[in-house]
Formats: C-alpha cells, sequence, structure tokens
C-alpha cells in the first residue's frame, strides 16, 4: 500500500513539474521585487509556525497522559478540537470575510 502512495505522489508531482516547466510569460503574473521579498519572508515565517505546531503534538499526548487520561479519551479530545476549530473557524472566517 505504501507503494501505492508513493506511485501516486510522484506521478503527480511529474504533472505539477511539467506544467509549471511549460508556462509561458503571458500566464505567469508581474510581481515586483518588493512583493517577492515579502512573500519569501511569509512563506519562510508561516512554515516556522506550522513546523512548530506541528511538533506540538506528541508533547500535548504526552501531557495528557501524565493527567490519567486514557488512549480513547485523548482521542475524543483530539477529535473534539479538530472538529470544533473546523466548525467555528469555517463561521468565524465567514464573518470575518463580511466585514
Amino acid at each position: 500500500m505504501e507503494m501505492f502512495y508513493l506511485i501516486v505522489f510522484g506521478g503527480l508531482s511529474m504533472v505539477v513539474a511539467i506544467l509549471e516547466v511549460s508556462k509561458n510569460n503571458k500566464d505567469r503574473i508581474n510581481t515586483s521585487c518588493s512583493f517577492n521579498g515579502f512573500k519569501n519572508n511569509y512563506v519562510v515565517v508561516y512554515s516556522l509556525m506550522m513546523a512548530g505546531d506541528w511538533l506540538q503534538g506528541p508533547y500535548v499526548y504526552y501531557l495528557y497522559t501524565t493527567y490519567g487520561f486514557g488512549k480513547g479519551d485523548i482521542g475524543r479530545l483530539f477529535i473534539a478540537g479538530f472538529g470544533s476549530s473546523m466548525l467555528f473557524g469555517t463561521i468565524v472566517g465567514s464573518l470575518a470575510d463580511k466585514q
């Protein structure tokens, strides 16, 4: 099954690479150097933030186990957290877009 995912990932990566290489100048958006600098800075900061968020996951699990929660309880806590983020994030995001 792992080989299937690797083949699909590799195939889709090749499709994206071919599409990116085949673009001509009229398909590309001209941006200023200052915007490109801002964009690159944003990507670096966002990547560091997401990496920090992903790194805390195992420690939150360990924290819950030290508080005496079982595996099922921890699973329900994670599902409740992700579910509420999905629900309320969608609602708050749509309300923010209306402003």
